[in-house]
């Protein structure tokens, strides 16, 4: 699903202009980043979890040539679903 599906929907399902739905999604998706940047965390009941997690430095070797790499420390978001997601999620698949 595309963010331009999400805002559609919002219109649809809760009869609220564009501009209404388009701040919502957007809001929503600036508070993750925000919050991740800050190294907080952003709990969604009966979503999940969204976590900024540190990447340790480690040196890699390329399968292809063989030439070793060092990788630099780095950031990236994750996230954990919750256990009322997975038990929906098991349920219909």
């Amino acid at each position: 699903m595309k963010r331009s599906e999400i805002i559609d929907r919002l219109m649809k399902e809760h009869k609220i202009s564009k501009s209404c739905a388009l701040e919502i999604v957007n809001l929503l998706f600036d508070e993750i980043v925000n919050l991740s940047v800050e190294g907080g965390r952003l709990d969604i009941r009966g979503f999940g979890s969204f976590k900024l997690k540190r990447m340790n430095g480690r040196f890699i070797k390329n399968p292809k040539s063989g030439v070793e790499m060092f990788i630099e420390q780095r950031y990236t978001i994750t996230f954990k679903p919750s256990e009322n997601l997975i038990k929906e999620l098991n349920e219909k698949g």
